[in-house]
């Protein structure tokens, strides 16, 4: 590959983006599709299949990708969107916003009841 190209491939790089989706045909089974590819003005590249490689148990390992915050979230809508849930801390971020509120209304009420100036 010459240096053009391995500035070119870098490039593509800063703008990975990753998708999920449940696999087609899966009618609820536990199979969910990633697909990677990143765009420039002149070219589309995708990621192909994984090659994964043999090493010693104590092997530092380095990271096959990096993808910026938004596309993580974007990667987290997608898993959600797929059925995927966080295995703990349930509820979601609307969740735990409804109780706050909840919990603010229960606190008016009661200094309210009291005669308790906030």
């Amino acid at each position: 590959m010459s240096n053009e190209n391995d500035e070119q491939m870098r490039d593509f790089d800063k703008r990975l983006k990753i998708r999920a989706r449940q696999a087609a045909l899966s009618f609820g089974s536990d199979r969910i599709q990633l697909f990677a590819y990143t765009r420039d003005r002149q070219h589309c590249a995708y990621a192909e299949p994984l090659i994964m490689n043999t090493v010693d148990e104590y092997t530092r390992l380095e990271s096959f990708c990096e993808i910026e915050n938004h596309e993580a979230q974007i990667l987290m809508d997608d898993l959600w969107s797929a059925g995927i849930r966080p295995t703990e801390g349930s509820g979601s971020a609307g969740a735990i916003k409804a109780v706050q509120d909840h919990l603010a209304d229960m606190k008016k009420i009661l200094f309210h009841k009291l005669g308790i100036k906030e």
